[in-house]
This record gives structure tokens, sequence and C-alpha cells, in this order.
């Protein structure tokens, strides 16, 4: 039973250390990006998004 709870444990951690890089990348993504100029003209290039209801 501790052997499982090892590796329980073990795979939350994995888990929590892949998932806090995918918050910091969104981050990064959502508040530096825009600000460099060359992803900034990319970003206002695209056509507006439209949600059909």
């Amino acid at each position: 039973m501790e052997d499982l709870l090892g590796e329980a444990v073990v795979a939350l951690g994995l888990l929590s250390a892949f998932l806090l890089v995918l918050g910091i990348g969104g981050l990064i993504a959502d508040y530096v990006f825009p600000h460099i100029p060359f992803i900034e003209r990319f970003l206002d290039s695209l056509p507006d998004w439209e949600d059909e209801d």
C-alpha cells in the first residue's frame, strides 16, 4: 500500500509541474507576446473571432 501511495505522490508532483509550466506559458502568451512588435502585427492581421450562437 505504501508503494502505491509513493507512486501517486510522484505522479502528482509530475502533473503539478506540468500544469505549472502550462500556466506560466499561458501568462507569457497573454501578457508578453502582444508587446513584441512583429507578434503584435501578426495578431492584428488575424480576422476577428466570431462566435455562432
